[in-house]
């Protein structure tokens, strides 16, 4: 048997090593492994807290709930392992809860007063969330599926033990459910078995109201200078309104050369109006014309305001300022039992007694536009 001479070894490791630097600049240059993992991975560090934003969503998946003592720690235990070990974006909400107080019901007592009632449980307390997910629609193949995963999860932190302790909410009854449930699927689900999609209670209901104008609408304002379809933001200030007594008729159309003595057309001339006199003053305002009626809006928004723990909205301070400037005053007339309201007005115009944020339409919305108030 011959044997390869140290020099001849030397040679052929040198050749070796040389194929394999080729070979992996080769298939570096023509398959980069970067290529392979093209999702960037979930941020997940236990000192952090990753509270639901109005950016996040708008849809998501409602994991579970905590209450009591502990809660706040189970609930960070469960998105930090949600996002280390299944790589979810998984998110935290703060909720107060107050069923304590009187609750007026309907009609009227004996003595013509609201009918009051009390919940048959006075009580006060706190919950704590735990969402997944960024979805813009829950019929997407990836939503469907982040919830299926969910459903049969098991996270060592929502293991019961036996003797132990756990902050989810109805998790014991849960446990003993899955347990008895003849169902082979459902008997396989997870603490989180009960998982359901929802909306993010951060974002406004009109947000969710049907977005996307039809052509015919955006036929109407394509010639608009200011047109609220090309606003920067997602949400604005409506500041006033006009409503006319009839619609355009889709299949007849516009003509331009026609005179028509309606209340539409002169709800939309004051819209424009009052558009241009704002943006005289240097306010971004904008116009926006339906099939029933004329608005006027003023700002360009991402967010609406910022959700309390109590669940209540503090409205941006800039939105807060837009609705304060433009609102109506109430004025004591002399020798008059009830305080008269007046609208402020620019141009000879009026503008909303109460002005308020309503979500931008998009280019395919909504209908909330053209409901008369």
């Amino acid at each position: 048997m011959n044997r390869i001479s140290p020099r001849m070894n030397a040679v052929i490791t040198s050749c070796v090593a040389f194929a394999v630097i080729c070979f992996t600049q080769t298939a570096s240059a023509q398959f980069p492994f970067d290529s392979l993992f093209p999702f960037s991975k979930v941020d997940a560090d236990p000192s952090k807290d990753y509270k639901l934003t109005e950016d996040d969503g708008p849809w998501l998946v409602l994991a579970c709930t905590f209450r009591g003592a502990g809660a706040e720690s189970q609930a960070k235990q469960l998105v930090y392992e949600l996002r280390k070990n299944s790589q979810l974006e998984a998110y935290t909400l703060y909720r107060s809860f107050d069923f304590t107080g009187t609750v007026y019901g309907r009609g009227v007592d004996q003595n013509a007063a609201p009918v009051k009632m009390k919940y048959a449980n006075e009580r006060r307390f706190n919950e704590i969330a735990v969402l997944v997910g960024n979805f813009e629609d829950i019929g997407s193949s990836d939503a469907q599926e982040t919830l299926k995963v969910l459903k049969h999860l098991h996270p060592q932190c929502l293991q019961v033990n036996k003797g132990g302790s756990t902050s989810q909410v109805y998790a014991f009854f849960r446990e003993v459910q899955r347990r008895i449930n003849l169902s082979p699927e459902k008997h396989e689900r997870g603490p989180m078995g009960k998982a359901f999609f929802t909306r993010n209670p951060l974002l406004p209901a009109s947000y969710f109201e049907q977005k996307g104008v039809d052509p015919f609408i955006e036929q109407l304002n394509e010639d608009v200078q200011f047109s609220l379809l090309d606003s920067p933001g997602r949400f604005t200030v409506r500041v006033a309104n006009f409503t006319g007594n009839v619609s355009y008729n889709i299949q007849k159309g516009f003509n331009a050369e026609e005179k028509l003595s309606n209340k539409l057309v002169v709800a939309a001339e004051n819209a424009h109006k009052l558009t241009m006199a704002l943006r005289a003053q240097n306010i971004e305002a904008y116009e926006f014309h339906d099939r029933t009626s004329s608005i006027v809006t003023v700002g360009a928004f991402k967010n609406v305001g910022t959700r309390q723990f109590n669940g209540n909205l503090q409205l941006d301070p800039r939105i807060q300022g837009i609705i304060n400037t433009y609102k109506a005053q109430r004025q004591f007339t002399p020798g008059a039992a009830q305080v008269s309201v007046q609208p402020k007005r620019l141009a000879g115009i009026p503008f909303d007694v109460t002005p308020e944020p309503i979500p931008v339409p998009g280019k395919s919305v909504s209908s909330n536009f053209a409901r008369s108030r």
